[in-house]
């Protein structure tokens, strides 16, 4: 081939590959939009999800106690239960040793049985054996676990934002799960002076787990983070602030 017939073939080849060089250049700009369009959709994303939450600080698990009493002042004799123990209705639950009068007037001591009015878990140990034990004076606390609620408190401010049924994700440290609960109600703001309720500025909401059986396993004042979704819920409820 002459020098003359190289230099035509180069010349023909030159355009294919500049036209090569755009394309490619084309789909690494086409690439590059592309990338930009989904983090810019991605960001717009998390900024819709971030508004529409509201943040629930610590919320904290609760449960309604169920005190066992004795009726008389007396010692306790026998403990039989132990704190986290699962008892039935009517199971024992310890003796107490009361004074009683007979017919004629005269102090009688008498064992008296205590037993669980209904089934639950043991909330602490029970009183100590040896202890004198007064009436209102619980000698054991339990609760139902079918019946444990959250209770958190939230700014005023984010009251009308709030609706019953507005769902919730909780996270706690050392749980493997995500724990789902809703927005119930507000608890009535009630002053008794030992500090309990809510903080000036702000309200005390009750959710309920979305499962009960997600906290069956979980025992009350255990502590955990979340936040509100709410574009969930009912659109048309609002929660009341009760005084």
């Amino acid at each position: 081939m002459t020098d003359t017939a190289v230099a035509s073939y180069l010349e023909t080849r030159r355009p294919a590959k500049t036209t090569g060089r755009k394309w490619r250049a084309r789909l690494i700009v086409l690439f590059m939009v592309a990338a930009a369009v989904l983090i810019f959709v991605k960001l717009t994303a998390d900024r819709v999800t971030d508004a529409a939450r509201i943040d629930l600080g610590t919320v904290t698990l609760t449960a309604q106690p169920i005190p066992v009493e004795t009726p008389r002042p007396g010692q306790i004799t026998q403990v039989s239960v132990r704190a986290e123990q699962q008892v039935k209705a009517g199971a024992k639950l310890g003796v107490v040793e009361v004074t009683t009068t007979d017919s004629d007037g005269e102090p009688v001591l008498r064992k008296l049985t205590l037993v669980a009015p209904r089934a639950g878990i043991v909330v602490d140990q029970p009183a100590t054996m040896g202890s004198t034990l007064q009436p209102g004076q619980p000698f054991v606390e339990l609760y139902d676990p079918a019946e444990l609620t959250f209770v958190t408190d939230v700014p005023v401010e984010s009251l009308p934002e709030l609706s019953p049924g507005m769902v919730a994700r909780l996270e706690a440290e050392g749980l493997d799960r995500v724990v789902k609960a809703t927005v119930q109600r507000v608890v009535p703001r009630v002053d008794d002076g030992d500090g309990a309720g809510a903080a000036p500025g702000f309200l005390r909401v009750v959710l309920l787990p979305a499962d009960a059986a997600e906290v069956r396993d979980l025992v009350p004042g255990m502590r955990f983070t979340g936040a509100v979704d709410i574009r969930t819920g009912a659109a048309d409820a609002r929660l009341v602030a009760l005084r």
